[in-house]
This record gives C-alpha cells, structure tokens and sequence, in this order.
C-alpha cells in the first residue's frame, strides 16, 4: 500500500488530481465494514463528490494543456524563433539582405536563367576542373555549357584547363580512379573565366567536390565557404558585384538539397559582410532546381523562405 501511494506521488500533478478526485467521489458512495465487505449507497454528503467531480474536472483542463504545451511543431508554426519580416516575396522570387548585399532565390534551372553582363555564373565542378564534369549533362556545369556553348565544348574545356594552371597554379597529380591519375587544383578553389569565347557573361567554376579512388564524388559543406571566399577575390579583380548560381554541392556532391541551401546561405552572407572592401557582393541570385513550371522544386518554398530568413536576421 505504501509502494502504491508513493507511486502516485510521483506522478504529474494531473494525474494525482484524477486519482484524489475519483477517491472522493468514491468514498461518499461506499461503505468498508470490518469484515472488508463494500457496500453502495447514496451519498451521505454532496461535499466530498462535488469536490471529487472538480478535481477530475481540473485534471481534464491540465491534461489538455499539457498536451497543447508539448505537442509536436507543425510545418504552421515550425518557423517559431525566426523573424520571417527579414524575407520578401515578388514574382515567385524570395530575398533578403545582407549588409548592402541582395539575396534572392528564385526557381527553375540555371541553364534557362537569361544572365546579365554585370552579372558572372557561379557552377559547380570538381577539384580537377576537367572535362568529366562539362560532359556531363546531368550536371549543373553540364547543361549550362551544352547549351550556352553548343559546338565549343572542347574549346571551353581547353581555356578552363589554361586558366586553372594560370590562377591556381601547377595542382597536385592524385588517384583520381582506380584507373586515372589527375591533377588536382583542391576543393573549395575558383577559376574566373571573363566573358570566354566572346560571351557576354563571365563565368566562374567552384571544386565543390573531390574524388578519390575507391571513395568516388563527395562534397562537404566547408568547401562552399573556401570557394565563396575564393570566389569574391577573384570577382574584386574584375571588378564585378553580381553573381548567379544553382545550389552547389546538391548534385552529383551528394549533400541534401536543403542542407546545401542553407550552407550556401551561410557562406555567401559570410562573404558578402567580409568581402574585398569596395568590391564586395552586391547581388546574389541562387536558382532552385525545379525541372519544369509543374513539378516540385528540389527545395520547398517554406524551406526557402526560412532559410533566408536566418541569415538574413543576423544583420
């Protein structure tokens, strides 16, 4: 008997509540002889089951609050701790700012996006900058080089490899297959190639993975904040401010789209408060693989918006 009160006594204040209020409704109605032998009978005293039904009643209340208290957070109030006033929505697009740096994501692929000459594409490569990568049409690199530079491909592939031993140097030659050997440049580099084969545009390739034998592409969130560094000093030199890019790390380097938006976030408002003095970035477009205006884009929306919304109430 003393096991089972101290039980009791040990439990949440609702349910103490239930167990005194059902004991007091009871004992108004029953009746112990000396023989153990229980009886019925009317209440001799409304007090004690009026005061019963009240505690079962408060038990009720607390049990409920208690529930709304700690239940799960739905995706309506998931965004809870985070000031949603930082983000603008226009035109399907989403921004905030940074400093005196404009932040928008917008959705569609990079390939489709109509680049302005103010404005240098950012795509992804490996840490060797080779042609695997621009062959490769399943690749964000891929499809905006086959389509922007159709018929040039080994062209484009030729001045990439001059202007990586020009920028970064003589690499390193690594196990890059069991098979290849190659020369790496390291993860987390850039190359800037300004306006290449008389286009309009300059582009500018980030290693956002590397590859090993027997260990294949893998990408880590790190080296987007070494290749956003990177990234603005070369855009300082030329004296550009405005970047485009997809959402790096998220294809072939195997990290989930979301996580690489939300570490892309991070690492270009990181670089957008340290820039290179008068040359830091004023406008960064980061464009969300959606494969047609009728399927899901790879990142949802509310993700989007909170996303932006982190980085952008840390001003």
């Amino acid at each position: 008997m003393t096991e089972a009160f101290s039980t009791i006594l040990k439990q949440p204040y609702w349910v103490i509540s239930i167990v005194l209020g059902a004991a007091l409704v009871a004992f108004a109605c029953v009746t112990v002889d000396d023989a153990n032998h229980w009886t019925t009978h009317p209440p001799t005293t409304l007090w004690l089951p009026l005061a019963g039904v009240a505690l079962i009643g408060l038990s009720s209340v607390a049990f409920g609050f208690n529930m709304m208290v700690n239940r799960p957070l739905s995706d309506a109030n998931a965004g809870l701790g985070l000031d949603l006033s930082h983000v603008r929505e226009e035109g399907g697009a989403f921004s905030t700012c940074v400093g005196d740096c404009e932040i928008r994501v917008i959705f569609g692929r990079i390939e489709e996006h109509v680049g302005e000459s103010a404005a240098a594409v950012v795509l992804p490569a490996n840490e060797y900058f080779d042609d695997e990568c621009v062959r490769d049409s399943r690749t964000a690199l891929g499809s905006y080089v086959g389509r922007m530079f159709e018929g040039q491909i080994p062209a484009f592939t030729s001045l990439v490899g001059g202007e990586c031993i020009r920028q970064l140097g003589a690499g390193v030659e690594e196990q890059k297959t069991t098979e290849v050997r190659a020369r790496s440049f390291g993860a987390g580099r850039c190359v800037l190639l300004s306006k290449p084969l008389g286009r309009a545009v300059s582009i500018a390739l980030v290693a956002t993975t590397t590859q090993r034998a027997g260990r294949g592409l893998a990408a880590q969130i790190s080296y987007l904040f070494s290749g956003m560094r990177e990234l603005v000093s070369r855009l300082a030199d030329a004296r550009l401010n405005e970047v485009v890019m997809p959402v790096l790390a998220a294809g072939h380097g195997g990290i989930y789209p979301p996580l690489a938006l939300v570490g892309l976030l991070s690492a270009v408002a990181e670089a957008a408060r340290y820039g290179e003095g008068g040359q830091r970035l004023r406008k960064v477009t980061i464009v969300v693989f959606r494969r047609g205006e009728d399927s899901r884009p790879e990142v949802s929306e509310v993700v989007v918006r909170r996303a932006l919304a982190l980085v952008g109430q840390q001003e």
